[in-house]
C-alpha cells in the first residue's frame, strides 16, 4: 500500500503553486470565482496554468520564483500599452512571492504570433464576444472560432510552427484519409503560426452519445444504449477505419526511423517519481514489466501520435481526424493504446475486473481498425495502453485536482492490474 502525505508541499521554492489546487482559496485571492488547470511546472522556477472563470472567461495564471519574475516585465509593460489588465496579487504569508493572471492576448509566448491580428486591425480578438475560445494551452496554443464573411471558421494559433502543415494534410486527404484540411481565407491575418479550418460537425467523438449517467454505467450497458450510443459506436468504428488508412500511408518526413520506447519509459518513470516519490519503487517494477511488451512493437507506420476520441470530429456518419501535431513514424498499436487510455481515464474509477478494451468507443474503434488490411494483437494494444496511461499519470497534477496524489495512486493501481 502506498502511503502519501496530502499536505506535503509540491515545490517549497514556489509557495504560490499550492493555491492552484484550492479553487476556493484561489478565488478569494483573485476576487472572483476561478478554477485552474492545464498546469505547466518548472521546479524551482515557475508554474503557469489556464484559469477558467465562472462566467466563461479564460486566461492564464502564473507564479515565478523571485529570480525568474523578471520574465513578466514585458507582460506588465504590454498591459499598460494595450489597456488590458494584468492582475498582480501578493501572497500574504510570502511577501517575495505573488500570483499573476492575465488575458490570452498577453500570454508572453503567444504575444508575437498574435502580431498579425493586431497589425491587420483585429485588435484584441478575445475581447470580442463573437469570438469563442475552444481550447487554450498557456504558452503553447489557442484555438478559437470566429465568423468571417458569414462563414464559421476555426483558427489555431501556436507558439511554434505547426508540425502537421497544410501540405501534409492535403497529401493525406488526397489519399483518402479523412483529415481536417486547412483553408486559405483572404482578409484574415496570416503567418506560419496560424492555421484556419472550416467548421466541421457538431462535436468530437468524446461528446457523441454521452449522458449524465454514462460514467455510472458499465461497458456492456453503454454498448447496448440505443440512439446516441449507436451513433457513438458507428463514429468510433469509422474512426478505426480512418486510422487504419492513415497507418497505410508512406512515411511523411525526412527520417522515419522508429525508436524503441525503452528510453521514454525510463524518462517517464523518473519524472513521475520526482513528483510523487512514494511511488518510485512501484513505477520501476511497472517499467521493468512493461518494457518487454513494447520491445517488439508490431507494425510500424505513420501514426497520429496523440489519438483519442476528442481528436475525431463527427458529423452524423462522417468523421474527420484532427490535431495531427504529433504525427510521426512509430508503432501502429501506439495509436490504439492512446485511444484506449483516454477512454479509461474518462471512465475512472473502474472495477478491478473491467475489460478495458471493451469500453464502448475503444471496442468499436478496434473493430473498425481490424476491418482494414492489418490489425494489432490484444497484447500489443494492452502494452501501449499501459504506456499511455503512464504518459498521463501526472494528468491529475496538471489538471490541478485537489486530490491529485490519490488520483495518481488509483491510476497506478489500475495500470498494475492491467499488466499483471
Amino acid at each position: 500500500m502506498t502511503v502519501i502525505d496530502p499536505t506535503a508541499a509540491v515545490d517549497p521554492t514556489l509557495p504560490g503553486l499550492e493555491e492552484f489546487f484550492d479553487s476556493d482559496r484561489l478565488s478569494e485571492l483573485l476576487g472572483r470565482p476561478v478554477r485552474a488547470d492545464r498546469l505547466r511546472h518548472k521546479p524551482g522556477t515557475s508554474a503557469v496554468a489556464r484559469i477558467r472563470e465562472a462566467g466563461g472567461g479564460i486566461g492564464w495564471l502564473a507564479t515565478y520564483s523571485p529570480e525568474a519574475a523578471a520574465k513578466l516585465e514585458k507582460t506588465f509593460s504590454r498591459s499598460v500599452g494595450s489597456g488590458l489588465e494584468v492582475q498582480h496579487v501578493a501572497l500574504p504569508d510570502y511577501p517575495d512571492h505573488s500570483l499573476v493572471s492575465g488575458p490570452i492576448e498577453l500570454d508572453h509566448r503567444l504575444y508575437r504570433p498574435m502580431r498579425p491580428f493586431r497589425r491587420d486591425g483585429f485588435g484584441w480578438i478575445f475581447v470580442d464576444r463573437s469570438v469563442e475560445v475552444l481550447n487554450y494551452n498557456p504558452q503553447r496554443r489557442v484555438v478559437f472560432a470566429l465568423r468571417h464573411r458569414g462563414e464559421r471558421l476555426v483558427c489555431k494559433l501556436s507558439a511554434s510552427t505547426p508540425h502537421a502543415d497544410s501540405e501534409l494534410l492535403a497529401r493525406l486527404a488526397s489519399r483518402g484519409v479523412p483529415v481536417l484540411e486547412t483553408v486559405d481565407r483572404s482578409g484574415l491575418p496570416t503567418s506560419s503560426h496560424v492555421q484556419y479550418f472550416t467548421w466541421f460537425g457538431s462535436g468530437d467523438l468524446s461528446t457523441v452519445g454521452t449522458s449524465n449517467q454514462s460514467s455510472q454505467l458499465g461497458a456492456a450497458a453503454l454498448r447496448d444504449t440505443a440512439g446516441a450510443g449507436a451513433d457513438a459506436a458507428a463514429a468510433s468504428y469509422a474512426a478505426g477505419m480512418a486510422l487504419a488508412l492513415l497507418h497505410q500511408q508512406p512515411p511523411a518526413f525526412d527520417t522515419h526511423r522508429w525508436r524503441a520506447p525503452a528510453g521514454s519509459l525510463i524518462k517517464l518513470a523518473r519524472e513521475t517519481s520526482s513528483l510523487l516519490p512514494g511511488i518510485t519503487d512501484r513505477l520501476e517494477r511497472l517499467r521493468v514489466g512493461l518494457e518487454p511488451l513494447l520491445r517488439r512493437p508490431g507494425r510500424a507506420a505513420l501514426i497520429h501520435g496523440d489519438f483519442s476520441a476528442d481528436q475525431v470530429l463527427v458529423d452524423g456518419s462522417d468523421i474527420r481526424l484532427t490535431d495531427l501535431e504529433r504525427c510521426t513514424y512509430g508503432a501502429g498499436a501506439s495509436d490504439l493504446g492512446s485511444f484506449a487510455a483516454v477512454e479509461i481515464l474518462h471512465n475512472m474509477p473502474l472495477t478491478r475486473d473491467t475489460d478495458v478494451l471493451a469500453l464502448p468507443r475503444t471496442a468499436a474503434m478496434l473493430d473498425g481498425y481490424s476491418a482494414g488490411p492489418t490489425g494489432a494483437t490484444e497484447t500489443e494494444v494492452l502494452g501501449w495502453t499501459i504506456f499511455h496511461l503512464l504518459n498521463r499519470l501526472s494528468e491529475p497534477f496538471r489538471s490541478c485536482s485537489p486530490t491529485w496524489r490519490q488520483d495518481m495512486v488509483n491510476q497506478l493501481d489500475l495500470m498494475e492490474n492491467i499488466l499483471w
